[in-house]
């Protein structure tokens, strides 16, 4: 019997001690691992000071007194309105941040009259969830419930925004015992016992007195009590004070301070909201915020352009005649996948850049956001729609909301909005750069823009002279496919293409002319294209092994060309095997379940499908842990020789977390993604980026999948190579598989690649694409290396006729001429015309052919 106890207790113990491993284990590798808080960004708030104009002579602006001035720019306020208005020395040019005569506009109705006069639009969630609606006209500077502060070159306005007159005024409906004894014992006998007589018990909380009905919904009485609060100096703020204390939901009125600070900066006014200073009163919670929605706005009488990060860029001209038309509206970055539908309704490529532009005949304003950009949207309307103006801002996404869905009830009920408890802490900054006559123009403004990302380390420019295009070509490696054994199902590796047989394209491609390549092999390691997770890497020996990998990337090298291995850090397939998607995976607000996505379903057009692979299911690893994954990788890569690192998913997947106990915001996620492009590119190699934003550029050697076009929206007007102006001489780019294409057409695919400066791109494999037919990858349907190496060939040559003279200078002016032929010139002095048409164009004395472009400047 002892025995027995002895080994029942062993046994026990046993069991004791490893369940409290695994507990600890889990709480250090999942609760407790917090690394990625060492990358987020802070700042700081400058202390302000009473505002002082700056004494002149006289003004020029009528009306508003002088905050700040440099070298190039006056900044003018009106401290009662909020007004601002930013005079250039350089040309005398006023930019104002509300029209001057909104309350003439023929068309705008009350309410956005009031917008015109606003310079920000508040959306808040009531204590309801449903959205309302605050302008900083109606509800603040109308009511003068503005404050101003001087700061360093430029001012802070102080708005507090709602309506903060309470029913009974001043005089609190619950007060705290403690302070009703000390209101009463200030006053005098006559006013201590009228107060004294008008509260009673209450049981909203402990020790709280309420008023009495009567006081309640008597105007006299009120009044009265009013003024004996008045006499011993109770102000709002006393008021608010114990309303809140009391717990009682809509105690208070819903109102926000928000701060508002403009600074010059050079050429540019720096505008931005601190969020740590804002202060939500009552039981509204911040949503959004719209900002300074008519700077610069242009009227009916005015010639010019708005640029929008459509795409490559997109133009939407003043008065265009399309106020029937929806406005343009984009999220920067693309939205957040945990804050969209399921359901795709249109297939549109995400802005890339966050910037945009209102372009005059003698003068532009150009704004980037410098910080908050991830939670912004860009919006723009055309002059006829809700008012007589053409104008474009920024709104800002400051706190996430959610449905959580109710089993057992059916219809509106059935979903409960839910919302998110704080909102996000970001130093919203948006740059408006003055630009004068000389750079007026989009090209000029990318001119003037790339510059500008070239002082700050964020371009480098090339330095290996001019050579002929680069010719990008993905190669498909292992692939996932049901196999079996014994009978028994199982996901194998299949390859479509191993290290030998890509030498075997990479030298055959040599031998016909093509002799500058870049290769990007995906599914190269860890069981293929739909790889497990990164903290280790295994080069399959079905390929070659880890040797046959070396060997392919020096054979590349030695001709002075790069090998790229491709790697998906962020979105994470489901078959991969160590990862722990329960724990590592973002989660949604409401109900808390994980990020996993798929392919779009062509039935219902939800994005959560494999259609009928397991594989194409991915999940979107948290911020948390993307940490942890890139710094396992880079200690491994290092043991590989091989030239670079082509990044499937970081340079575009931004994505938050939010996790109830520990929600991560986008802004947080773009730390974290950026601290660890900096990590890989720490590893010396070279770095490919697919479809990177604009933030990815100060990290990237080649670029694939960049926009060479943008989204058909019907209020656009024109597209333009903006993306490519700003990168093209430092970053070498492709677009998008050309074999993979919904169209083919080689004289339009020919003429698009050289207008925008780019390589062409293909996708590669060695083994016939039909053999994929039955994996998760089918809709790679067409890359059979044998039957597209004419074709890759020849629209290489092509292309590399006209743009191997620039492989080194930037894009320096892009315009289209009234003859629909487009001109595009180059720092080095070559020009290249493209005519799309159907008959022979002449420009400059050069006749370009139909549907055919010409290179000139070429010594």
């Amino acid at each position: 019997m002892q025995t027995s106890k002895k080994i029942l207790i062993g046994i026990v113990s046993i069991i004791v001690a490893v369940c409290a491993i695994f507990v600890v284990r889990w709480l250090v590798r999942y609760y407790f691992y917090n690394s990625y808080r060492d990358d987020l960004s802070s700042y700081e708030y400058e202390e302000g000071r009473a505002f002082q104009a700056i004494s002149e002579s006289s003004s020029d602006v009528a009306g508003m007194e002088l905050a700040a001035q440099n070298d190039i720019l006056k900044l003018y306020v009106n401290t009662v309105t909020g007004e601002v208005a930013v005079v250039d020395k350089r040309n005398g040019q006023i930019t104002y941040s509300n029209p001057l005569d909104a309350d003439q506009d023929a068309i705008a109705n009350t309410m956005h009259k009031n917008y015109l006069k606003s310079q920000m639009i508040i959306e808040y969630f009531t204590a309801a969830r449903t959205v309302g609606t605050y302008d900083s006209f109606s509800y603040c500077t109308d009511r003068n419930q503005l404050e101003v502060e001087s700061i360093d070159n430029g001012i802070r306005f102080l708005y507090t925004v709602g309506d903060l007159n309470a029913a009974t005024g001043i005089v609190p409906q619950y007060i705290s015992a403690a302070t009703l004894e000390r209101v009463v014992s200030e006053m005098e006998a006559e006013g201590a016992a009228y107060v004294q007589q008008r509260y009673i018990d209450s049981s909203v909380a402990d020790d709280y007195y309420e008023l009495r009905e009567g006081a309640l919904t008597g105007a006299s009485q009120l009044r009265k009590l009013n003024q004996y609060f008045e006499s011993i100096g109770f102000t709002r703020e006393d008021y608010v004070e114990e309303m809140m204390g009391s717990g009682v939901e809509g105690a208070v009125p819903t109102s926000f301070e928000i701060p508002l600070e403009y600074r010059l900066n050079n050429d540019a006014v720096d505008v931005s909201i601190p969020m740590n200073h804002v202060v939500e009163n009552g039981d509204g919670k911040l949503y959004r915020i719209q900002l300074l929605r008519y700077f610069g706005t242009a009227g009916t009488e005015e010639n010019g352009y708005m640029l929008v990060p459509n795409g490559s860029g997109s133009l939407i001209n003043f008065n265009n005649g399309k106020p029937t038309a929806a406005w343009y509206a984009e999220y920067i970055y693309g939205i957040d996948p945990l804050a969209s539908e399921y359901t795709v309704r249109e297939n549109t490529v995400d802005a890339k850049m966050a910037l945009f532009g209102i372009f005059r005949d003698n003068s532009a304003i150009f704004a980037t956001i410098e910080d908050g950009a991830s939670l912004g949207i860009i919006s723009a309307y055309v002059s006829g729609k809700i008012n007589e103006y053409n104008f474009i801002y920024p709104t800002f996404v400051l706190r996430g909301n959610d449905k959580l869905s109710m089993f057992g009830t059916t219809g509106n009920e059935a979903d409960i909005p839910v919302i998110e408890p704080n909102y996000y802490d970001a130093n919203i900054t948006v740059k408006y750069t003055m630009l004068t006559q000389e750079n007026a123009t989009y090209a000029q403004a990318a001119n003037y823009y790339r510059e500008r990302l070239i002082s700050e380390g964020k371009l480098t420019a090339k330095t290996d002279g001019e050579k002929d295009l680069k010719f990008y070509y993905d190669v498909l490696g292992g692939v996932t496919m049901t196999k079996f054994f014994l009978g028994t199902q199982y996901n194998g590796m299949y390859t479509m293409t191993d290290f030998d047989e890509a030498a075997e394209i990479y030298e055959d491609l040599k031998q016909s002319g093509i002799t500058n390549q870049v290769m990007n092999f995906q599914g190269w390691m860890n069981h293929g294209y739909h790889h497990d997770v990164v903290d280790k890497i295994k080069v399959p020996l079905s390929m070659g092994g880890k040797s046959g990998l070396e060997d392919l990337s020096s054979l590349m090298a030695a001709d002075g060309n790069i090998f790229y291995g491709d790697v998906a850090f962020q979105e994470i397939s489901y078959v991969s095997r160590r990862y722990s998607y329960n724990n590592e995976t973002s989660r949604y607000y409401g109900a808390g379940y994980v990020a996993e996505f798929g392919l779009v379903n062509p039935a219902t057009l939800r994005k959560t499908s494999g259609l009928g692979y397991g594989e194409n299911h991915y999940f979107l690893i948290s911020p948390k842990f993307l940490v942890r994954y890139v710094d396992a990788f880079t200690k491994k890569i290092d043991k590989f020789d091989i030239g670079g690192i082509s990044l499937r998913d970081l340079g575009y997947e931004l994505h938050s977390d939010k996790k109830r106990t520990n929600i991560i915001d986008r802004e947080a996620a773009l730390d974290v993604v950026q601290a660890s492009l900096a990590q890989i590119e720490d590893t010396g190699k070279s770095i490919m980026v697919n479809a990177g934003n604009d933030y990815a550029f100060a990290y990237a050697d080649d670029m694939i999948n960049v926009p060479l076009s943008s989204n058909d929206y019907y209020i656009v007007d024109s597209t333009v190579p903006f993306y490519e102006m700003l990168i093209h001489g430092y970053i070498d780019y492709a677009g998008s598989n050309i074999n993979l294409s919904d169209t083919y057409d080689k004289a339009d695919i020919v003429l698009n690649l050289v207008e925008y400066g780019a390589a062409p791109h293909f996708m590669f494999t060695y083994r016939n694409a039909s053999d994929i037919k039955n994996t998760g990858l089918n809709r790679y349907y067409a890359t059979t290396y044998s039957n597209w190496k004419d074709d890759a060939i020849a629209i290489y040559t092509e292309v590399n006729n006209a743009l191997k003279y620039v492989s080194d200078a930037a894009i320096v002016n892009h315009e289209v001429l009234d003859n629909g032929v487009k001109v595009v010139s180059y720092s080095n002095g070559v020009v290249i015309y493209i005519n799309e048409s159907t008959e022979d164009q002449t420009v400059d004395g050069i006749t370009v052919p139909a549907r055919n472009y010409k290179v000139g400047g070429v010594n």
